[in-house]
C-alpha cells in the first residue's frame, strides 16, 4: 500500500493533548465526509491501532483534524481557507 492510500488524523483533546494515527483509506471519498460527520454523532470515537482499541469520548475532543480532507465535502464546509 501506496502513502498515498494512507490518512492521518489528528485529535486534539481539551487541556492540550494530542493524538495522532495513520490509517488506510476506510471508505471511497464520496462516503468519507458523511462517515466521519455520522461518527462525531456518536458519544465516543472508536479506533483500533496496534493491537489496541481507543474509545474516545466525543465530549473530550476538543478538535479533529484529517487529511487529506476528503475530495467530497458537506455544503456546510467552508472551502480554499488558508491557516494564518
Amino acid at each position: 500500500m501506496s502513502m498515498l492510500d494512507y490518512r492521518r488524523l489528528e485529535i486534539t483533546f481539551a487541556g492540550g493533548r494530542k493524538l495522532k494515527f495513520k490509517f488506510p483509506l476506510q471508505a471511497k471519498d464520496e462516503t468519507r465526509a458523511q462517515r466521519l460527520e455520522e461518527a462525531l454523532k456518536l458519544p465516543t470515537l472508536t479506533i483500533s491501532a496496534e493491537d489496541k482499541l481507543y474509545i474516545i469520548p466525543t465530549s473530550a475532543i476538543e478538535m479533529i483534524a484529517v487529511s487529506p480532507a476528503p475530495k467530497a465535502l458537506p455544503r456546510t464546509v467552508i472551502r480554499g481557507a488558508k491557516l494564518v
